[in-house]
């Protein structure tokens, strides 16, 4: 089967391409803003291939819990640090040889984004060409009863995120609000910590 029949494939090793370039990027960059920035990259590339696997539930989470909360506290404490740009020896080519093979590389992964888009063939008996589909096919969910598939017209996966919802807010319903409880319980702790620690310096504050 031809690669181009593949755009799965294709798309995986596009945003796998990236994830790894972008990590490598977060190790060896020298200032620590454009590190964070690029694990924000990072996260971005590992949700779209779980996309890709159509995990759309563990791509979500993965954007809103690592790209979204952690990564905007670790932005927040690189600003309070107040890091200073170093030099470093990892970057040993000059500005022209960056630029082109940054520009090289944009151009691959541009190919090979157009070429998984609208080259791929899922099903050559439809009307379908690469990922764009027809308008006219919809789509329903009926919550599951006794198992954990999903019934409608159209087709669905067991990854589908009202099948995984369904189920944390029906079948498990119990432990997540406990896990939610503890989290809230553990903010709270960490809130009446901080104030205990705040007041006691402006105690000592005081006394001098």
């Amino acid at each position: 089967m031809p690669l181009t029949d593949q755009p799965q494939l294709l798309l995986f090793f596009l945003f796998a391409t990236v994830m790894v370039l972008s990590s490598l990027g977060v190790i060896f960059h020298p200032n620590a803003i454009t590190a964070a920035v690029l694990l924000v990259l990072s996260f971005f590339s590992l949700a779209a291939i779980y996309a890709v696997m159509n995990a759309i539930f563990i791509a979500t989470m993965q954007l809103l819990v690592y790209a979204g909360a952690i990564m905007v506290l670790v932005v927040f404490v690189l600003m309070l640090l107040s890091l200073r740009d170093e030099n470093s020896q990892f970057f040993i080519f000059e500005k022209p040889v960056k630029k082109l093979l940054y520009l090289s590389l944009v151009a691959f992964l541009g190919i090979l984004l157009i070429t998984a888009v609208h080259d791929g063939i899922p099903s050559k008996t439809s009307e379908r060409i690469g990922y764009r589909s027809n308008s006219n096919v919809e789509y329903s969910f009926e919550i599951p009863k006794g198992g954990n598939t999903a019934n409608g017209t159209g087709s669905t996966s067991s990854g589908n995120t009202a099948v995984v919802g369904s189920a944390m807010f029906l079948r498990y319903l119990l432990p997540f609000e406990l896990i939610s409880i503890l989290l809230l319980a553990a903010v709270l702790g960490a809130v009446v910590l901080g104030k205990k620690n705040l007041a006691n310096k402006e105690l000592e504050g005081d006394k001098l």
